[in-house]
């Protein structure tokens, strides 16, 4: 709402407590904190503090922990996703284990596919857990090749999807028990 600059303009000039509020007021208001804030509580619309973790209403629970995993935020759903939660592990490994209607983590997966490829991304076909999934490197100008996994998972009442993104071949051997942790906790959703 924009200030009534008459009305203002009286109130101030009428007490100069009121003048020392309005300044103090106006100067400590920072736009880039109100903006934080309203970020931080779009994305953690629909989530509750649960027992070791958060839970979403639509029944998504992510614990704090998963493997050697830690939590560091929470996602609100948008257009045609629902929650999300985004997890940080060893060297920089990320993941994303997202929750989608039921029926949708196919379709999901096939986004991804021509996403990845329609960006210019190489498709590669790994080994081991990474082979269940879509997988793209991307980052191949340094040292350590960035790769980027999908896996979708059909559930009775919700598909998911996890994204993971690992350096190769430095984290190859931590992708095999990052995704075993994560579907012992899909299992657990059910």
């Amino acid at each position: 709402m924009p200030f009534n600059r008459p009305l203002l303009k009286k109130l101030v000039l009428g007490s100069p407590t009121l003048l020392t509020l309005v300044c103090a007021a106006t100067l400590s208001f920072d736009p880039a904190v109100a903006v934080a804030q309203d970020m931080q509580s779009q994305e953690s619309v629909g989530w509750q503090a649960d027992v070791d973790g958060m839970r979403h209403f639509s029944g998504l629970r992510c614990p704090d922990e998963v493997g050697a995993f830690f939590r560091t935020k929470v996602l609100a759903s948008d257009g045609d996703r629902m929650a999300a939660c985004i997890y940080t592990g060893n060297d920089g490994m990320s993941a994303v284990l997202r929750q989608h209607l039921a029926g949708t983590g196919q379709a999901t997966a096939t986004s991804f596919l021509e996403n990845y490829k329609n960006a210019g991304f190489q498709r590669v076909t790994l080994s081991g857990p990474a082979s269940e999934g879509i997988s793209f490197k991307t980052r191949p100008w340094t040292a350590s090749v960035l790769c980027e996994t999908l896996w979708y998972f059909d559930g009775p009442k919700a598909d998911y999807t996890l994204w993971m993104a690992y350096g190769l071949p430095s984290q190859e051997a931590e992708v095999g028990p990052a995704l075993d942790a994560f579907v012992r906790l899909l299992n657990r959703q059910i």
